[in-house]
């Protein structure tokens, strides 16, 4: 299955889940309209039990997810469902391979006799198994882990689409923004739930996919800012997409010149600059791709200072919006491996993008980022006054404290066995807790992959 075939299939398998338990209050067990959803859901979750040995359904902020994937548009017979889910006290189920259709015709049938509300997971766990219920389980909701789960998801679901849409450009197929669209939507949603979660993983980088995990970066970088500028939901909108599929244009340049680990000639770099309208071109061709977006990828290379490209003259009116993917752009980019530059830690990229403010880039776009990164952004490797090394992982509303931070390295030097998350309220050593203040900043090539670490081992909440 591509991936719409297998959203279109999981939206089907909890259809089928909500309409057997609406018809089971008509109609008794063995009646068709009971029956028949029954075995179609067991139909469908037989294909995604070829590579897993579990499968997840959960509420999570009141969304129902199936396997990271969410269900925005519900039926009655679904509403019924997660709200039978919500009152029983069940925040998530496990499918189990093994699992037949009589399970799934049990758990219906307590789901439509269960009469209490607010049921602890392991009541519910202990009746349905005294109903036979056997490949069928109630997981507790664990609501840090969640949301880093679902951060995770939302990315990885990310970086799925724009490998898929630069694929089949690459093809030479048109492909439809509707993907991009929802995913931008599913970004906007994880930032105003756990702001932390999702930029955390802005800093773990795949030098091997960059172009994939880039794109994503810029998109939730700015969707972060389009929050803190209070833009409309529709501008978030064509925001997010725009950065999701900024360098889609680049689908159109030789991959070799792309991937190519040296400066760039004369020729190679007037190449490299017909990507931004390319992009435009490609957009305006796809479906469910507004306007705005496709204007957003043709400007974002433009410069505040219009000394960028393409050239467009003086009196072309330039989105505003531009402004945002540009300056998401180049901070992605310089804390970044890539072939031909090293990573630059968060802060010196941003002490170094305050030099282009008022140039290349909008100085009051990148005050901006500013505000949302933080005097610490997210991923700056610290050392705090107890001589412990760590990562911030989480940063105050606004950008402004308290610091979360992993510790990873004790004051003598050794790693510590697993990550201590500690809060240090702003900068200011005289509002920090007795004995930790952060220093300031160390090099992250003293501790090689501690950034990882500290986001992996643990859930940014």
């Amino acid at each position: 299955m591509n991936r719409r075939q297998q959203e279109q299939t999981i939206v089907n398998l909890i259809r089928s889940l909500g309409t057997s338990l609406k018809n089971r209050g008509l109609y008794p067990p063995t009646h068709p309209l009971v029956r028949t959803p029954v075995e179609k859901c067991f139909s469908d979750i037989l294909l995604f039990f070829a590579n897993r040995q579990e499968l997840a359904l959960a509420i999570t902020d009141e969304t129902l997810v199936f396997e990271g994937v969410p269900i925005f548009n519900l039926t009655s017979s679904l509403e019924l469902f997660m709200a039978r889910l919500a009152a029983i006290g069940i925040p998530a189920i496990i499918f189990d391979k093994g699992l037949s259709p009589e399970d799934i015709e049990h758990f219906i049938r307590f789901l439509h006799e269960t009469k209490e509300e607010g049921l602890t997971p392991s009541d519910v766990q202990e009746r349905i198994e005294k109903m036979g219920i056997t490949h069928i389980r109630v997981k507790p909701q664990v609501e840090e882990d969640d949301d880093f789960s679902l951060a995770r998801d939302t990315y990885n679901n990310a970086v799925d689409t724009v490998a898929t849409v630069l694929r089949e450009i690459r093809l030479g197929r048109i492909p439809s923004g509707a993907e991009s669209e929802r995913v931008t939507n599913a970004i906007s949603g994880m930032l105003k739930r756990n702001r932390d979660a999702i930029m955390a993983l802005t800093m773990i980088k795949n030098f091997d996919e960059y172009t994939y995990n880039h794109s994503v970066n810029v998109a939730v970088i700015s969707l972060a800012m389009a929050d803190a500028l209070s833009l409309s939901p529709q501008e978030k909108t064509e925001v997010g997409v725009a950065g999701l599929l900024h360098d889609v244009g680049k689908t159109q340049l030789a991959l070799e010149l792309i991937r190519k680990p040296g400066s760039l000639t004369v020729s190679e770099f007037e190449e490299i600059k017909k990507h931004p309208e390319e992009g435009f071109v490609l957009l305006g061709k796809m479906s469910h791709i507004h306007p705005a977006s496709a204007y957003i990828v043709r400007e974002h290379h433009m410069r505040f200072d219009r000394k960028g490209y393409p050239d467009m003259g003086p009196d072309y009116p330039q989105n505003p919006a531009s402004s945002i993917i540009s300056v998401a752009d180049c901070y992605d980019a310089m804390t970044t491996m890539r072939a031909y530059q090293n990573a630059k830690q968060p802060l010196e990229a941003l002490e170094l993008m305050e030099r282009l403010s008022g140039k290349s880039l909008d100085g009051s776009i990148f005050a901006v980022l500013k505000n949302v990164m933080g005097s610490y952004p997210i991923g700056t490797m610290v050392r705090l006054s107890s001589m412990e090394v760590g990562v911030v992982t989480g940063v105050g509303p606004a950008g402004y404290g308290p610091n979360r931070i992993s510790v990873l390295v004790d004051r003598h030097g050794h790693p510590l066995p697993r990550p201590e998350e500690v809060e240090i309220a702003g900068i200011d050593t005289r509002t920090a807790p007795p004995g930790r203040s952060i220093l300031g900043t160390v090099n992250p090539l003293l501790y090689p992959d501690a950034q990882k670490e500290a986001f992996l081992s643990g859930s940014p909440s």
